[in-house]
């Protein structure tokens, strides 16, 4: 589901150029593949589909959960005024461990990537023993469902308040079905929002769920393939041509006449 009520108060022909800003955790960025992340794949079908240039900038916090990210937003953002921003946490958030880490959920990736590697059977096998192990366990996400949506709601009226149209992502699917639980609550209360404030949302979860966990994870159930970022990516593209072209669409009309009547 993608709910594309937009903020923006600028008619976009009238932007001298088409600013759109990235504000996530490390999976905005690409993480851990080299070069067509998600928010790369949105940009550029942006370009592509309005034969226009889009200037974009991207903030990274690897490892971040949204509340600590969040006092950092403002500040990071409102420098570079963008049309749209795509506002991407929760992996972090969402997941329940079933151990002790051994570096703070909050501490920077690494400089060096991660091999990438696809899941295998035992990998996937691997998952189903982790996520039953979490249920018994009953382990507690690492971001509370309060502080995550309070936190992504903090972004999205500084947003608004600036004019900036935010692209909210929800969480994306876990190869554990115990995360994968706590990432349908989180996507649920972020469907909510869009009830008080008008944003583009993107059910991420909807859209991954569309292929199977082994092409759209990597092994260790968290980040996602390349084929992954490309869905995600595109939805976002889409979701904001779409809006720009309500915008034009809205601003055809006169505002002398009258359009239709509501009783």
């Amino acid at each position: 589901m993608q709910d594309t009520q937009s903020s923006t108060n600028i008619h976009p022909s009238n932007f001298s150029s088409l600013k759109i800003a990235g504000f996530g955790a490390c999976m905005i960025t690409g993480y851990p593949h080299e070069g067509g992340g998600l928010f790369e794949v949105a940009c550029t079908s942006v370009e592509k589909s309005l034969s226009r240039s889009v200037e974009w900038k991207l903030f990274g916090f690897g490892g971040f959960p949204a509340p600590r990210a969040e006092k950092y937003f403002k500040s990071r953002v409102s420098t570079f005024n963008p049309n749209y921003v795509v506002i991407q946490f929760g992996s972090t958030d969402a997941t329940r461990p079933i151990r002790a880490r051994h570096r703070s959920s909050t501490a920077p990736i690494p400089s060096e990537r991660p091999p990438v590697r696809p899941p295998t059977a035992f990998t996937i096998a691997r998952w189903h023993i982790q996520s039953l192990v979490g249920f018994l366990w009953k382990t507690d996400p690492v971001t509370s469902l309060a502080s995550y949506v309070t936190a992504i709601e903090h972004m999205v009226n500084e947003s608004i308040l600036a004019g900036i149209t935010p692209v909210v992502l929800s969480p994306f699917i876990f190869g554990s079905r115990h995360s994968l639980k706590n990432a349908a609550d989180y996507t649920k209360a972020l469907h909510d929002l869009t009830l008080r404030h008008r944003i583009i949302f993107i059910d991420c979860i909807q859209q991954l769920s569309k292929h199977s966990k082994s092409k759209i994870l990597l092994k260790d159930g968290v980040h996602l393939s390349r084929l992954g970022h490309h869905l995600i990516g595109e939805a976002i593209g889409q979701a904001i041509v779409a809006d720009i072209g309500s915008l034009n669409r809205l601003a055809e009309i006169p505002e002398t006449k009258s359009v239709c009547a509501r009783a």
